[in-house]
Formats: structure tokens, C-alpha cells, sequence
């Protein structure tokens, strides 16, 4: 089976194709379902199109294809959090959680669900393991860097935790370590980063400005965001401009609540 693997990378390098540029073709260029699917899901997210999230959700969530359960587990956590911050665990939440905290070694797919694990914990009182599940994804996504670079943007992803773990800090009220992840945040080489990333690291900036720095810096890091969404009518992602619309008012809370 070993040789057999060597040759065939061999005869993709010869070509230069990618083994996923392999398997696109061979499907009839095609993605897999379930990468179709969860990018289905992803699309609808990001227009915040609930009753599509709902339907991919309602017609996987009982799905003998473990994939499809847990992308419908992901879809739940996505729409449960969008509408509050607390929420049952559903079997399928509780199916992916299962299938990735299990596993020390994540792949890129995971690696990019990987984030929805954070308010799995929090929803169902294991906050103690969320330590181990930010050191797991740093240290998964270390492993595809090279020496070279980022091929597979998983410093994008990392700055997509983080802008999931700042979130879940502050409605937890964990102040001080919301105060420090803007550190890690700033770690992270820009010149890895694509624009998504890049403009979750901004946001990461200007939501701590809110809470515990300039609060006119803070704002002044979003406006400048929001002019780069508007360049798209109508916005192509709602989700920057809805988690800074939240974070303002929240931030105004809470600075009213530590000066007075």
C-alpha cells in the first residue's frame, strides 16, 4: 500500500496537481458532499439566512452519514448562538463534540469547524476544558505551517478562534483573559494572514479598544472595516458588522459598570 501511495504522489507531483485538485477531478469536478454541504451551510451563515441554515440542519441532523450529523450539529450551534448565548446540546452537537475533542490530531476540516467547540463548553458546563481546546487548535495549526509560510491558511482559521474565544470571554465575563488574548491576537504574522483574517485581527483590536482601551480607536479600526464591506451591495457578510454592532453596546455596559 506504501509504494503504491509513493508512486501515485509521485505521478500527481509530475503533474502538478494537488491530491484534493486529484480527487475535484476524479469526482467529475466536483467537491465531496460533505464539502459541498458544510459550504452550503457556510453561504447561508454568512448572509445570515436562518430558515436555509434551518433546512440543511432539519435534513441532516438524523443522517446515518456521521459528516452530515456534524455539520447539522454545527449548523445548530451556529443558529443557537446567533439567537442567544445559551442553548441546549443537541444529540448532533453532542456527536460532534465527541468526534473532534476525542481526537489530539485535527485535520484541516476540523481545524476550521474546531471554533464551535468553544460554546459547546461553555452550554454544557465543561469551561474547564476550553484551555485544552485552544492549546489543541494552536497546536494543530502549527503543524501545517512550513517553513515558508501558510499553504493552507490555517492562520486565518487560528484568528477565527480567537475572535470566538475573545466573544466567549466577554459574555462569560472572564474580563482578564478577554484582556490578554489581544497579545495572541497581534502574535499572529499579518503577512499569513488573508484579508478575512487580517480583518478578524482588526476587530479583535478594536473590540478590546472598546472594553479596555480607546474606545475612539476602537471605533475608528470599525469604520474602517465597515468601508471595506460596503464596497459590496448588498454585504456579502453580515457577521463583522453584527459581532462590532453587539460588542459597542456590550462595551458601553461594561465600561459604565467598571468606572462607576
Amino acid at each position: 500500500m506504501t509504494l503504491v501511495l509513493t508512486k501515485l504522489f509521485q505521478i500527481l507531483d509530475n503533474l502538478l496537481i494537488s491530491v484534493e485538485e486529484f480527487r475535484f477531478i476524479q469526482n467529475d469536478y466536483h467537491r465531496s458532499s460533505e464539502q459541498e454541504l458544510n459550504q452550503q451551510l457556510q453561504d447561508a451563515y454568512d448572509v445570515h439566512n436562518l430558515q436555509e441554515m434551518g433546512n440543511i440542519i432539519n435534513e441532516n441532523k438524523n443522517s446515518g452519514n456521521l459528516s452530515f450529523k456534524s455539520i447539522a450539529g454545527i449548523g445548530q450551534v451556529l443558529v443557537e448562538t446567533y439567537q442567544s448565548k445559551t442553548f441546549v446540546i443537541t444529540p448532533a452537537m453532542e456527536s460532534f463534540w465527541n468526534q473532534l475533542f476525542n481526537s489530539k490530531a485535527w485535520t484541516l476540516q476540523e481545524i476550521r469547524n474546531a471554533d464551535i467547540l468553544l460554546p459547546i463548553a461553555i452550554n454544557s458546563h465543561r469551561e474547564s476544558l476550553i484551555p485544552t481546546i485552544v492549546n489543541r487548535f494552536e497546536n494543530n495549526c502549527q503543524k501545517y505551517l512550513t517553513a515558508r509560510g501558510d499553504p493552507f491558511h490555517v492562520s486565518d482559521e487560528l484568528m477565527g478562534m480567537y475572535l470566538t474565544l475573545l466573544q466567549t470571554d466577554l459574555n462569560t465575563e472572564q474580563y482578564d483573559s478577554a484582556n490578554q488574548l489581544v497579545s495572541k491576537a497581534r502574535d499572529v504574522d499579518k503577512f499569513l494572514l488573508t484579508w478575512n483574517g487580517r480583518f478578524a485581527q482588526q476587530l479583535i483590536i478594536a473590540i478590546w479598544n472598546l472594553y479596555f482601551g480607546s474606545e475612539e480607536e476602537g471605533e475608528t479600526i470599525i469604520a474602517k472595516i465597515s468601508g471595506a464591506e460596503s464596497l459590496y451591495v448588498p454585504p456579502i457578510d453580515h457577521n463583522l458588522k453584527a459581532i462590532a454592532d453587539m460588542r459597542r453596546k456590550l462595551a458601553k455596559i461594561y465600561k459604565k459598570r467598571h468606572t462607576d
